[in-house]
């Protein structure tokens, strides 16, 4: 299969992952009908207890197949393409086999550790997955490596309509076999999905490689896996302290609150209205443009392995363009829009202060995010890491200040986290200009974007109330306030050339 351009490539897989977020959404609303509160719980921390493992288990293994296989294609070195993912196939199958067996009989400790006995059976029934997500990452993995976005994009949203469909039909199944089982069953959808999805990415591999180049492999399999490990054990242990600060911050949060004089019940309340729709609709486009970070990988590897700084200048700044454009809109919407957002999606617009402070983030987490990817690519591999530290430093001290004065509350975490990300934001930019060497234009990067960001708000700050008058609140007055705002957007973006005609050809081309 042809590779795509980094555009198309991110293009697909933006879709790809609104899609699954789509049908993941989906899932769960009549799941919360068929399984109740208790149900839920149940299954809620079968698969909190499922992602924990799974990551810590595999983290960093993906980002480093796919560097090797794009700095390896980038050579012409395809009989070490292929090298690489048949040792990274075995490796990742050892370690889904090790996985899947220690999760499913250690179930009885995880359940206990999240002291709900009741989740037993649904981890059981969910530690399969670990085996078939293992052994689908070298593949997943490969085409991200080669810039081959679809097969990725094709088992994602195929996992998710397998995921809903399955894990509907057998949680009506088991109905009447009590909660647990009920969950099991439930949650043996997502078994059911990634067993699908690794045979789609399987097929797609061993249908579509070339033969000669496989045939003719002689790499060094003590050389490939030393590379393999040294990029993927920072990560490992990175994705460890980060998890442990995360831990730290939820705690922290609560703690403090109480600090603050909130009672338990109060406490309770108002993180779960900042956790439960605040930061869900908050993670919803950083995580689908995170796709720009996967997509960009295989062009800067593959631009630094040939020493090709031009291609690699070229990427970074269209990346980081990109992540900023993007994001800048979203931050708007958020903004202006969060009671009407949250009413659509929650019918509960409670929490939306929470998220008109939390929405100016998302700029800054998603380019914080294509800027470690860019680092990473580069062969900085802990640099963001080590910013990251400093970032989550400031989070956690503000946090721990602010958090526990009342009349700022949660809204302390809002206002770190704003402040945190902003510094390492600024701090991956300074990376990538000093230990890169790579040049970055400000004012086309920023400053012309921001521009045409300040226009749309105002735009949909003045046109706000004449449009509620006639069309009232609810989904179809977002809708239009949406159109309204992203025309006037995309209309100043070409106005203050922060993006050309010119330019959108030459993307679109690759």
């Amino acid at each position: 299969m042809k590779k795509q351009s980094f555009l198309t490539g991110a293009v697909i897989l933006m879709i790809a992952n609104a899609i699954s977020k789509i049908l993941g959404a989906v899932f769960k609303i009549p799941l919360t009908y068929i399984l109740d509160e208790d149900g839920m719980a149940v299954f809620n921390i079968a698969f909190e207890v499922y992602i924990m493992f799974l990551s810590f288990i595999i983290s960093g293994l993906p980002f480093a197949i796919s560097k090797m296989v794009a700095e390896s294609n980038s050579r012409g070195e395809y009989s070490k393409t292929h090298r690489i993912v048949k040792i990274s196939t075995i490796l990742l199958v050892c370690i889904g086999i090790v996985g899947s067996v220690a999760l499913y009989f250690g179930s009885p400790f995880f359940a206990l550790a999240m002291k709900e006995e009741k989740a037993i059976y649904a981890i059981q029934m969910i530690a399969p997955s670990i085996f078939f997500v293992a052994l689908g990452t070298a593949y997943k993995s490969y085409y991200q490596g080669v810039s081959n976005m679809i097969p990725t994009a094709l088992s994602q949203v195929t996992e998710a309509i397998v995921k809903l469909a399955s894990g509907y039909y057998l949680a009506v199944l088991f109905l009447n076999y009590g909660v647990e089982k009920t969950a099991g069953g439930a949650i043996m959808g997502v078994t059911s999905g990634e067993i699908i999805a690794t045979a789609i990415l399987m097929i797609m591999y061993f249908y579509g490689r070339d033969k000669k180049y496989v045939k003719s492999e002689k790499s060094d399999t003590a050389e490939i896996l030393k590379e393999l490990m040294s990029i993927a054990l920072p990560l490992l242990c990175a994705s460890v302290v980060a998890n442990a600060i995360n831990v730290a911050d939820t705690t922290l949060v609560r703690s403090r609150l109480l600090d603050g004089g909130f009672s338990s019940d109060e406490a309770r309340f108002l993180y779960g209205a900042y956790t439960g729709y605040a930061l869900t609709v908050f993670h919803l486009p950083v995580g689908i443009l995170a796709t720009l970070g996967v997509s960009i990988l295989p062009v800067i590897a593959g631009a630094i392995a040939v020493n090709n700084t031009k291609k690699a200048q070229t990427a970074t700044d269209i990346g980081i363009r990109l992540a900023i454009m993007l994001s800048m809109p979203c931050a708007v919407i958020m903004y202006l829009m969060s009671k009407e957002i949250l009413t659509v999606l929650f019918h509960n617009s409670s929490s939306s202060a929470m998220l008109t402070a939390i929405a100016p983030c998302v700029v800054m987490m998603c380019v914080t995010q294509i800027t470690s990817a860019i680092l990473q690519s580069a062969g900085k591999i802990m640099l963001p890491f080590f910013t990251a530290l400093c970032g989550s430093a400031i989070k956690l001290s503000m946090s721990w200040y602010l958090i526990a004065m009342p009349e700022i509350n949660i809204y302390g975490s809002a206002i770190s986290s704003n402040a945190a990300y902003i510094l390492v934001m600024i701090l991956n930019l300074i990376a990538i200009h000093k230990c890169l060497s790579l040049k970055l234009n400000i004012t086309a990067i920023i400053i012309k974007p921001a521009i045409a960001t300040a226009l749309m708000f105002g735009v949909m700050y003045i046109s706000s109330n004449y449009i509620s008058a006639i069309l009232g609140d609810g989904f179809v007055y977002l809708a239009v306030m949406c159109g309204i705002g992203m025309c006037a957007y995309v209309l100043m973006l070409f106005l203050t050339n922060a993006i050309s005609v010119k330019e959108v050809r030459k993307i679109l081309k690759g």
